[in-house]
């Protein structure tokens, strides 16, 4: 279908749907807690039990090889067992699953994709946040929802004008030039939205806006970088058979590492998000982006 510009401000795009995904809400109250120095087991536990179903979720997840921590049978066993942080770690990919929970239509990606794609976008951001230094909840985080956008303009552009189908480019395009001739913005741009939306800190807002130019970001270019990082790396893991042109020697300057140092990652997000795939129980599917 040919398109047709359509004229709205990401703010006006955001305005206009009716209900946003709610899932982040409760990202950002387990953020909190994990800065809280004072928040304590019980906390957690009262705020995984808030969503139906979730606590015997996350204890499956938990349950995964790559957390090595045997079995668990609760939410206070595996806390104990595994520790605030990966449980922590749990529970935001379990509600980011939800948050993408239906296919997008527009961008022509299942909810099979938009899982590997968040997972291999989170654990390269985690990875890379280890070798940088940058704070690695954060940065998992990041890597989770920096897309979550495209949710908004799948029901919007559904909503004006059905039938449309985005195309992706190579890396590091992708969406970018397809999103710019429809809505006059990319999607980064509706992400930030939401996030500041949901109470996100500043720092996370700013990467997610400037993830795709990361040098013009003016406080968090560093944070903006990682996260344009872990999606090449995400692009390597997710698109079989495609070997995409290293970042922008800036970037990765700005990271404070080498080209070399980025395989390694590759390599290790590619066994983590197949070992949590099987967890997750997420099909295998060969992804164009």
């Amino acid at each position: 279908m040919k398109l047709t510009m359509l004229f709205s401000t990401p703010e006006e795009l955001i305005s206009q749907i009716k209900t946003l995904p709610s899932s982040p809400q409760l990202m950002q109250r387990m953020m909190l807690l994990l800065d809280d120095p004072n928040s304590t087991v019980e906390s957690l536990v009262e705020v995984i039990q808030l969503e139906r179903s979730l606590a015997a979720r996350v204890v499956h997840l938990s349950n995964s090889p790559i957390y090595n921590g045997g079995a668990c049978g609760s939410i206070e066993e595996a806390v104990q067992r595994l520790g605030y942080a990966t449980v922590h770690e749990a529970v935001m990919t379990i509600m980011a699953m939800e948050t993408f929970s239906k296919s997008l239509r527009v961008y022509g990606c299942s909810t099979s994709v938009l899982w590997r794609q968040a997972l291999a976008t989170a654990c390269a951001a985690r990875d890379l946040a280890r070798r940088t230094g940058d704070d690695v909840n954060q940065a998992y985080t990041l890597g989770l929802l920096h897309n979550v956008g495209m949710v908004a303009v799948d029901r919007w552009v559904q909503q004006r004008q059905p039938g449309v189908a985005l195309e992706c480019g190579d890396w590091p395009e992708e969406w970018q030039t397809s999103e710019n001739r429809l809505l006059g913005y990319d999607h980064a741009e509706p992400s930030a939205i939401m996030m500041r939306t949901w109470g996100f800190p500043a720092q996370m807002i700013e990467a997610v806006k400037y993830q795709f130019r990361p040098q013009a970001a003016p406080n968090a270019s560093g944070l903006a970088a990682l996260l344009l990082t872990a999606r090449w790396v995400r692009r390597q893991v997710c698109v079989r058979g495609v070997v995409c042109a290293l970042p922008d020697p800036e970037v990765i300057n700005l990271l404070g590492l080498k080209a070399a140092d980025l395989s390694p990652v590759v390599q290790k997000v590619a066994v983590e998000v197949e070992v949590l795939a099987k967890t997750l129980n997420i099909e295998q599917v060969h992804a164009t982006v």
